[in-house]
């Protein structure tokens, strides 16, 4: 019973916690000028990713590699069963005419990055470019010219 009321407890205070993170990704958007997507794919994205990062971090030294792998694409997953819920849910229609064209922007960096690393799981190479695979490398550079685009283009 205890450890319910733990879960309870521990599940109101990240709720309250992600609303209050998106309040004020909106006021640091507007305080610094930067524009809401690009505090959303930097700042609101790496914030809500430190959870993946801890548990990637603990399976790989556990030598579970394919538990760190399925974090990741696992969450990705349900991160766009959560937006296809949040359609249903969006009292003025369909939510893609609201959707700034930025994120078109993001949402081809994420096929890409997806892209590079299912071809990665197939075509396993065996070469590395200074300690890191070339799939990590391709995520790294697609991911770093998105941020650049969008700050840019703020």
């Amino acid at each position: 019973m205890l450890v319910w009321v733990q879960f309870l407890i521990c599940t109101v205070v990240i709720v309250y916690g992600g609303s209050r993170l998106s309040h004020y990704g909106d006021v640091i958007a507007e305080k610094t000028g930067m524009g809401r997507t690009w505090i959303g794919v930097v700042l609101m994205a790496s914030a809500t990713s430190l959870p993946e990062i801890a548990v990637c971090k603990t399976a790989l030294r556990m030598g579970a590699v394919d538990m760190a792998v399925d974090n990741v694409l696992g969450s990705n997953l349900f991160n766009l069963l959560i937006l296809a819920i949040n359609d249903g849910f969006f009292l003025k229609g369909p939510l893609s005419p609201f959707i700034s064209p930025t994120n078109a922007l993001t949402a081809c960096a994420a096929m890409i990055m997806t892209a590079i690393s299912m071809i990665a799981l197939v075509y396993r190479s065996k070469k590395r470019v200074l300690a890191f695979s070339w799939d990590s490398i391709g995520v790294f550079l697609v991911y770093s010219v998105t941020v650049l685009l969008l700050f840019l283009k703020r």
